[in-house]
């Protein structure tokens, strides 16, 4: 039985726990202190004008049986701090923030690397959205974009700087897809990039997340290694040089070209010691493969 703890039932939160019961998640852990506020039902599809005033995770909870009757759903009345979060983790297979509090995405981000779970954050302000899947283990990480909680007067939040509500809509559902992949045990192609969206220029954009290797969550990559163009034994040297040239405990992401073949190198690095981290097919049919180096 598959467990994901949704930090947030508001803007993101909601369409992300729909998609979620639709998806077949057995188990939805839902935490929020907030009540259903007429401000925000533009963004907040699980709530209508009669839900006005009452618990979000209660009404968050009618609404889901509704859809899948056969879920299983834990309400906790509260918010994700760095004195709860472990508690709401244990247990968990995934945690979804959809806060929005960028010190709670920082905690989030943090405690899921301790616990070596998958993770997704998402954020959205005004027009624009971001998504970011966290793999266990390994890099790169929130902080490896942000390296630290902003001031109180430095970031605005939703209720101060506004939101287009279907932005909210398109983030949730992306958070949702990138959980249901990183379940799946489908790291290669959920991990090591940004999602942007961009709502008035109507674009979503996949970005590499940046090499940060003095990231004080999750150490980032020590190197990208792009070898698409290469013959399966020169690829296999060509990984095997990148690693070794690293300091142990260094990670090396790697894309290789396309072709089985290519399934090759991760089985040969393992067999060497090494430490793989996470493997798989992407989009366009190129490999993908994270390791470790191990001394």
């Amino acid at each position: 039985m598959s467990t994901v703890v949704i930090a947030g039932l508001g803007g993101l939160g909601c369409p992300a726990a729909l998609a979620l019961a639709e998806g077949g998640v057995e188990r939805l852990v839902l935490v929020d202190d907030d009540r259903v506020d007429l401000s925000n039902l533009a963004r907040q599809v699980l709530y209508t004008t009669e839900d006005v005033g009452r618990p979000k995770i209660e009404v968050a909870a009618e609404r889901l049986r509704a859809v899948a009757p056969g879920i299983d759903l834990e309400l906790v009345s509260g918010r994700v701090t760095a004195e709860t979060v472990d508690g709401l983790l244990d247990g968990a297979d995934l945690i979804l923030d959809a806060t929005d509090d960028p010190a709670a995405r920082f905690v989030i981000n943090d405690a899921a690397l301790a616990h070596r779970l998958p993770a997704v954050l998402g954020g959205i302000h005004r027009y624009e959205g971001l998504v970011l899947g966290l793999g266990p283990g390994f890099g790169p990480c929130f902080r490896c974009l942000f390296e630290d909680v902003p001031a109180a007067d430095e970031v605005a939040t939703c209720a101060q700087a506004g939101v287009l509500g279907p932005i909210a809509g398109i983030v949730g559902h992306l958070q949702a897809r990138r959980a249901l992949g990183l379940l799946a045990g489908d790291y290669a192609r959920h991990t090591g990039f940004i999602t942007t969206v961009d709502g008035l220029r109507g674009r979503i954009r996949e970005v590499p997340l940046p090499e940060a290797t003095g990231c004080p969550a999750c150490g980032g990559l020590a190197q990208r290694l792009d070898i698409r163009a290469d013959h399966c034994p020169i690829t296999y040297v060509r990984t095997k040089l990148a690693l070794e040239a690293l300091a142990p405990g260094a990670v090396l992401d790697v894309v290789m070209r396309r072709g089985d073949p290519a399934r090759n190198v991760p089985r040969s690095l393992a067999e060497d010691g090494h430490d793989v981290l996470c493997q798989g097919v992407l989009a366009n049919d190129d490999y993908r493969v994270v390791v470790r180096r191990v001394p």
